[in-house]
Formats: C-alpha cells, structure tokens, sequence
C-alpha cells in the first residue's frame, strides 16, 4: 500500500511539510508519495497525477490543507474513491465538525480501513464541504482571504482572527440580496437580505456554526438566512449566530430540503469553503462520499 498525501504548504500557518515529516517518522511501514500544490488552483492537477499512478485496490489518499483545498481536492477527486483529511488551515471549520483532532487516529483508520459516509454539495463552481454563502459571508470572506492581515496572523496561528475585523467592517456595509430559492420543487422569493447560508455541514468562519443539527453524516441541506435591516438589527442576528441562539431567534430564519437552485438577475458574490467567485444561477446536488473517519 501507498499513502498518497496531497498537501497545500501554503495553508493556514504553513505546518503541512511538519506534519508529512511527522508521519514518515511514526510510521516507517508506510511507502509515502507526496505532491503538493504550487499555487491556486492546482489541485487539480496535484489530482490528475495522483490518478495515473494510484491502484484503487491497494492505495490511499490523505489530504492535508485547509478547507478550501479540501473543497477543490474533492471536485477532482473521483467519489468511488475514498479519502482521509487532516486540517492544517485557519479555519478549519469541516475538521471541527467532525471531530478530527488527531493525526494519528487519522492515520490509524486508514491502516484498519474504517471509513463512514458523508455527503457533499456538487454544483458547476465548485464542491461544498461546510457551507455556499451570498450577502455577508461572502464579503468577509472576500475581504480576508488575499489580505495582509490574514497572512500576518496566520504566522502567529490567529488567522481566525481575521474573520473577525472583516465582519465587524461588513457589518457596517448594508447588503441588499435578491434571490428566487427553490427548495424540493417549492419556490421561494427572498428579497433584501442581509445574510444567506446554504450549510452542508456544522461551521463555518473559524467556528460559528451555521444551524445546530446542521451536518455531512446527513442528506439534507439547511438554509439560514435572515433580512437586511437597520445596524442594531444586524448585529442582533449576528449575535443569535455566534451565541449559539439560531432557533429562539425572531430574525434568523430555516428551511431543510435536498434538492437546491438559487437564480438571481444579477450576478452576486458566493463563497465556497472560503474560495470566492460569482454567479447569478447555481443548481446544488448531493453526492455520497466515502471517507476514512
């Protein structure tokens, strides 16, 4: 067997080459073949030359890297296949969820080849681990990824600090989102809105979660959002979030469904997993994974 490791050495706090190191060193047994992404953007093609030398029926793949090398490792990486992940991001808001804290147990279920299934969300921008966010996520995000802020405190391991002064900053900025939902078949207009998340999974932003029942072990996706309003409105909703109190909230609202398409007439910022780009249609699908966990 091969343990195939696709790394982002640029992720978070820079710990990816440490943690390879820690591996060949606690399990020699182990054939490791590394590859690792030179940029944005390449997983794709870290993946495809994995492909041509990986044996399905013997080989392994681990990713290690943030949430957003997770989300695009996976759009690659055929779903018949399964994986393992270790977070080395600033986020890291999927192996929260999950509740993967430790590298050797990562390892170790490999080698005793327990995997369980999860689902993610498919769609032509990208493959969604934690969550899709228009309106106020999406600008954080936006803001904080290429900023030098963010670069500054992912040395000191504060990188999720970050999230933080971009949604202060945001908080100010009035967002005015238009979007026609449907949800199962069902059709929803939401205009005016300040905040909409479609979560696969708990968190997002370094820890907030999204909706409490929220998760990847599950087909169903959960959709919070809530309206544009005055600044003391805003943040009252904000607070519901981040303290935990989305279903005693008169503000937050919450819809589960499976099947997803959200159309605007204009095209509007989106964030997937911390990557951003826009869009004015995006049709959201489940797929099963098999994952090492």
């Amino acid at each position: 067997m091969t343990l195939y490791i696709l790394a982002n050495p640029n992720a978070g706090s820079h710990t990816a080459e440490h943690i390879i190191f820690k591996i060949k060193e606690s399990y020699p047994q182990l054939a490791v073949n590394i590859f690792m992404t030179v940029g944005p953007e390449d997983e794709k093609r870290q993946i495809e030359a994995i492909l041509k030398e990986f044996v399905s029926s013997e080989d392994q793949l681990m990713i290690l890297g943030g949430d957003g090398t997770l989300s695009k490792a996976l759009r690659f990486w055929p779903a018949s296949l399964p994986f393992a992940y270790y977070p080395t991001g600033s986020g890291n808001d999927f192996a929260k969820a999950m509740n993967i804290t430790s590298l050797y147990r990562s390892v170790d279920t490999i080698l005793e080849g327990k995997t369980s299934r999860i689902y993610v969300l498919n769609s032509s921008y990208g493959t969604v681990v934690n969550s899709m966010d228009f309106g106020f996520a999406a600008q954080v995000i936006n803001g904080s990824t290429n900023s030098i802020l963010k670069k500054i405190l992912n040395k000191v391991k504060l990188g999720k600090l970050t999230y933080l002064f971009f949604g202060i900053k945001t908080l100010f900025s009035k967002q005015a989102i238009n979007l026609e939902l449907t949800l199962d078949e069902k059709s929803y207009q939401l205009d005016n809105l300040f905040f909409i998340s479609v979560a696969n999974s708990l968190y997002f932003g370094g820890g907030i979660m999204i909706w409490p029942t929220a998760s990847a072990k599950k087909k169903e996706v959960d959709i919070v959002y809530f309206k544009n309003g005055n600044f003391y409105q805003r943040l009252q909703s904000l607070l519901a979030l981040l303290t935990k109190r989305h279903e005693s909230s008169h503000t937050i609202q919450h819809l589960t469904g499976v099947d997803v398409v959200l159309k605007s007439k204009e095209k509007l910022l989106l964030q997937i997993d911390g990557e951003t780009c826009t869009a004015n249609e995006v049709t959201l699908t489940y797929q099963e994974r098999s994952m090492y966990l």
